[in-house]
């Protein structure tokens, strides 16, 4: 962020006390990131939002309108960062903001993934107008997965115009993960125009390297591609530290891998100052249980990171990062008054939260009083889809009396693998199994561009209802059903048309659970917290109607995802990510 000659010579003058401070800071403990220290009898003050002083005794710029915040019982540290994220599911992103400020958390760097692929760059633009009207700070990033891979999406596209103008927006901090990294290896002219674009604006890039090894790996991180979250043992996390990537460990929502991850590497000693924390995302139900950034910090220094480690990497390390070492990330001179007040340093336990020395949360309350946009009326319930779904539609038909057919099988909630059966067909059609846990997917294109439902099956999700349906999916975001009686599977589908979008459960004709995302199929309108709650209510349907899985949704809403192995499907069909192919159903 430029400042002008005005804004550096206040600062100036606020630091020798000629220009008095607007907050003066005393009494606490304060965790300097910089030199790994806690130091007590350090006084702050702050002007025009920033601090200008850090010392001793800040006594020469008080006047008499400075308002001095005892914080003799507790902890300061930086306010934390999330150093990628997604906010744009389930709830709108200004909810998340609200959700996650009372947990110490004052910025972090997320890409408007849902919008992109739903709107296209009218979604990134209304992604970046939403995050501004809140006081968190958002350093967003360019969505690289719409689409994912042009061969096996359907997902709208942004043109390279459309990035290049998204690159030259001043709050966009860069691109979004490269996902499709075997596009990017088999020299993707696109991609690679892409990278050209953000190195000439020096911005960063993110990256997705899942399973990528060896000279994969160099050859991504040769080309700028500067980060990587999918480390998910120790091999994945010491390779990308030794390769120069700032390598980042996920405890969210999504994924756990502190334990697999971070553990190791303290094990070793090795050197974590490109270590960063994230979550990767954090939904609603788990923020009102665990917290958000404060939840991650716990936990690494369960795993035997040291406090001041742990808070390094959510503070200094993310901001160095991206380049924002001088704006956030540390209690000094020139920085924003972005500070988390702590009881203690072991447990994280967050008092209040400032942000540009405002106090934006207390007690666990956000306090922020941000204008939320209006969110366009054309936005909502655009599935562009009709109710009219009928049974007949998710029939399979075969003549022969069993096909062989290619089923993609749960390993965990996120992984995949392709299976092949041989089952018998029913009067000419080959149907699901519940008792063999066979259950038929519906994958619908939310564009309208091929009216073609591809149709799949799933085995290993346990649950016993006749149909399950989300529009939120990695990263398609459009109607997925998955059921063994079309009767259901129908029903599920024409209820979360009708609503504009959402989750549902269906059971014997009779809906069970759902929550409605009527803006774009992908958010609610209601409040964090209401979500979160109904959320956890369509989770508990399934898991207490058989499913093992403890978040039985987010193993449907990876089946989209096609940089992952190894069978996916799209609404073009059935997916092969590493050979980037579709493959037919039926198999000769």
């Amino acid at each position: 962020m430029t400042r002008s000659k005005t804004q550096l010579e206040r600062l100036i003058r606020g630091a020798t006390g000629e220009i008095k401070a607007d907050l003066i800071i005393s009494g606490g403990k304060v965790i300097n990131v910089y030199s790994g220290e806690i130091l007590e009898g350090v006084e702050i003050a702050v002007l025009d939002g920033r601090i200008c002083y850090v010392g001793p005794s800040a006594q020469h710029t008080q006047g008499d309108a400075t308002e001095v915040l005892d914080t003799r019982e507790f902890y300061l540290s930086p306010g934390f960062i999330d150093g990628h994220t997604h906010i744009a599911h389930y709830c709108r992103p200004y909810e998340y903001l609200q959700a996650y400020l009372p947990h110490g958390t004052t910025a972090l760097m997320a890409t408007g993934d849902e919008l992109a692929t739903v709107f296209g760059y009218r979604g990134v633009k209304l992604f970046l107008d939403e995050v501004e009207s809140h006081p968190l700070r958002v350093y967003s990033l360019i969505s690289m997965v719409a689409p994912q891979d042009p061969l096996l999406c359907s997902t709208k596209s942004l043109s390279q115009a459309e990035i290049a103008e998204g690159l030259n927006d001043p709050r966009v901090l860069g691109l979004g993960e490269m996902v499709s990294w075997l596009r990017l290896l088999q020299c993707d002219s696109e991609l690679l125009e892409c990278l050209e674009m953000a190195h000439q604006r020096r911005k960063v890039v993110h990256g997705h390297t899942a399973g990528a090894k060896d000279e994969k790996l160099c050859a991504i991180a040769a080309v700028g591609v500067s980060s990587c979250h999918e480390p998910i043992g120790e091999r994945d996390a010491i390779e990308r530290l030794r390769l120069g990537y700032w390598t980042m460990l996920r405890e969210g929502s999504l994924r756990q891998d502190l334990a697999s991850t971070l553990k190791p590497l303290i094990d070793r000693r090795v050197n974590l100052q490109r270590l960063i924390l994230v979550t990767d995302s954090m939904s609603p139900e788990d923020v009102e249980s665990s917290g958000h950034m404060d939840h991650v910090v716990r936990r690494a220094i369960s795993m035997g990171l040291s406090p001041v480690q742990a808070i390094q990497a959510v503070t200094l390390n993310p901001a160095t990062y991206a380049g924002l070492e001088q704006e956030i990330g540390g209690i000094a001179p020139g920085r924003w008054a972005d500070v988390a007040l702590l009881e203690n340093i072991e447990e994280i336990k967050i008092r209040a939260t400032l942000i540009g020395g405002k106090v934006v949360a207390k007690n666990g309350v956000a306090l922020a009083d941000g204008d939320p946009i209006s969110l366009p009326d054309d936005m909502m319930h655009s599935l562009g889809l009709r109710p009219t779904v009928t049974p007949a539609v998710f029939k399979i038909p075969h003549a022969a009396a069993s096909a062989k057919i290619r089923v993609i099988e749960l390993i965990n909630q996120t992984i995949t693998a392709e299976k092949i059966m041989t089952v018998e067909t029913d009067r000419g059609y080959v149907e699901a199994n519940p008792y063999d846990d066979l259950l038929k997917v519906a994958v619908f294109d939310r564009h309208g561009r091929s009216g073609k439902i591809a149709m799949g099956f799933l085995k290993g999700f346990g649950a016993k209802v006749g149909a399950v349906g989300t529009t939120t999916n990695l990263d398609e975001n459009t109607l997925m059903i998955v059921g063994d009686n079309d009767d259901d599977m129908a029903l599920c589908a024409n209820a979360l048309i009708e609503c504009g979008g959402g989750m549902a459960v269906v059971d014997r004709n009779q809906v069970l659970e759902k929550i409605e995302f009527p803006f774009g199929g992908i958010f609610s309108a209601y409040p964090w917290r209401e979500v979160g709650k109904r959320l956890n209510r369509i989770q508990r349907c399934l898991r207490e109607n058989g499913s093992m899985f403890d978040r039985p949704m987010y193993a449907l809403s990876f089946l989209t995802f096609v940089t992952l192995p190894s069978l996916r499907i799209t609404a073009r069909g059935l997916v092969r990510p590493k050979e980037r192919k579709i493959v037919p159903l039926l198999v000769e």
